[in-house]
């Protein structure tokens, strides 16, 4: 099996999952309110923003529903590459005797704080790597998809900032709704960098009457969001939050 299994991660850093959730699909049923992708603690002072972080999604198929826990390396430490590297999809779905094991990341943060729930799951060791379970999801099967530009649903109880003079990087849909990156991947393009994305609309294939942007904030940005966020992806696995409507 390669690094990653045929079911792509259900969230948005989680979202597609994960990070999702990447990141970020369809969560119906979770049993926890926690997005997998999230940063470390709350509140924060310092940026977060280029912070790197990678995740596991385990997942297990029983009475035709999947169960899927997230491990992230949020809050310990940074993934390490060499370390990144030990960690094998195929080595821990025969130690788990899951169904599907997708590997997430490496992602990088493109916020600049975060307010929420520390996760309070017990690390262990994947390869080399520390990880800790952020959430455990219940999912349809038909819920699992890595089609990009398709809104998901994450439960999350969260707030994103993105800072004053800071750049962000965004998608308006046809409709006018604004999705506002909140990582970027490295998983389609391993040499994806921050300094990428001003011109990363050039490398999209967006639907139509779709738009990508990117512009300099004169005040805070707030996406804040109380047990549901909306996440959508693009097809280099970069996740978005919807911002709510003026």
């Amino acid at each position: 099996m390669s690094r990653s299994s045929a079911i792509r991660s259900p969230f948005v850093g989680l979202f597609l999952l994960l990070s999702t959730i990447a990141p970020s699909a369809g969560c119906g049923g979770a049993s926890s309110s926690q997005d997998a992708a999230l940063p470390v603690d709350a509140p924060v002072s310092a940026s977060i923003r280029g912070s790197r972080y990678c995740e596991v999604l385990v997942a297990f198929l029983t009475n035709g529903s999947v169960r899927a826990e997230v491990w992230g390396t949020q809050g310990l430490n940074n993934c390490p590459a060499e370390q990144w590297a030990t960690v094998n999809s195929s080595t821990i779905r025969t130690e788990l005797n899951a169904t599907a094991v997708v590997l997430n990341g490496p992602r990088y943060w493109v916020i600049d704080g975060y307010t929420g729930t520390r996760p309070a799951g017990l690390p262990r060791l994947f390869g080399m790597l520390e990880m800790q379970q952020l959430a455990t999801l219940m999912l349809a099967p038909g819920a699992v998809s890595s089609m990009p530009y398709v809104e998901r649903t994450v439960m999350r109880d969260s707030d994103f900032e993105f800072r004053a003079g800071a750049q962000v990087f965004e998608l308006v849909a046809a409709d006018g709704s604004i999705y506002v990156m909140q990582s970027y991947a490295q998983i389609v393009d391993a040499a994806l960098s921050e300094s990428n994305l001003p011109g990363l609309g050039s490398r999209l294939t967006l639907p139509s009457g779709w738009r990508y942007r990117t512009r300099t904030l004169d005040a805070n940005l707030h996406v804040r969001t109380a047990g549901t966020a909306t996440v959508v992806q693009d097809e280099l696995q970069n996740t978005y939050s919807k911002l709510p409507a003026p």
